[in-house]
This record gives C-alpha cells, structure tokens and sequence, in this order.
C-alpha cells in the first residue's frame, strides 16, 4: 500500500477550494456549466452548510449561484489566499457583486473535506469599507 504524503492531499483540497469558488462566483461561467462541473469539488450527498442564510444540500448552494446571476450581473471573487490543514481548508476572498459595487465584500470560506470532497461549509462575510483607519486594507 502507498503511503499517503499528506502535503499532496493538503494541496489538492486547496486547489480544490480555490476552484469551486471560481466556478460558483465567475458571472462568465454559465450556470448549467456550473451545474455539471461543481460535483468536482463538492459532494452532493453529504453537503452541509452553516452559512444562516442558506439551507443544507447541493441544490441551495446552485439556487444562490443562479440567483447572483439574475441580481449582480458582472460578479465576480478573487481568491487571495487559501490554507489548508487536515480535513479542512480555509479561503479568503474578495468578491464582488457587479459593476455597481465599489467594495465588495471580504469573505473566509470554510470547507470540511471527506474522500476529497467539500462536505461542509461555514461563512464569515464582511463590508469592505470605502476607507480604513489603519490603511492597510483588507487584502
């Protein structure tokens, strides 16, 4: 039997991650893309989810997905850093809900893998503001 190397196991949840959230948050992927392509990433199955605003399951995550499609034409997320330690893997993200939002939002993303799939997720999402105090911003 193979050894598992761990450090590969930890890279791919982070590509895995950072991919997911590509395809999910990309306004010029179309949604029946998104559709077929998610189960990639995520386990349809078993898909948890801690964010209050969404219920459990594949299909609330894909109803959000096409819902940013008819409300924020034009948004996007820009991955800016993902970590990974165990089962779990962590992003932080600057996303952007269309041409007509100036800031957008700063957004850590928490998933849960099992067999090298997402099966759970958690959310902390903040305003960016138009200026900071300390002028470090938040990226």
């Amino acid at each position: 039997m193979k050894d598992i190397d761990m450090s590969e196991i930890l890279e791919k949840q982070k590509n895995h991650t950072k991919a997911a959230l590509e395809l999910l948050f990309s306004s010029d992927i179309s949604f029946e893309h998104k559709k077929r392509d998610i189960t990639r990433y995520i386990n349809p199955e078993k898909y948890t989810q801690h964010s209050p605003e969404l219920a459990n399951g594949l299909d609330a995550l894909l109803d959000l997905v096409e819902q940013f499609d008819v409300d924020h034409p034009g948004y996007s997320v820009d991955v800016k850093r993902v970590f990974a330690e165990g089962n779990y893997s962590i992003a932080h993200c600057h996303y952007k809900f269309g041409d007509k939002d100036k800031t957008g939002k700063a957004i850590v993303e928490i998933f849960r893998f099992e067999d090298g799939l997402m099966v759970e997720h958690w959310d902390v999402i903040q305003e960016v503001p138009l200026d900071d105090a300390n002028g470090n911003g938040m990226f």
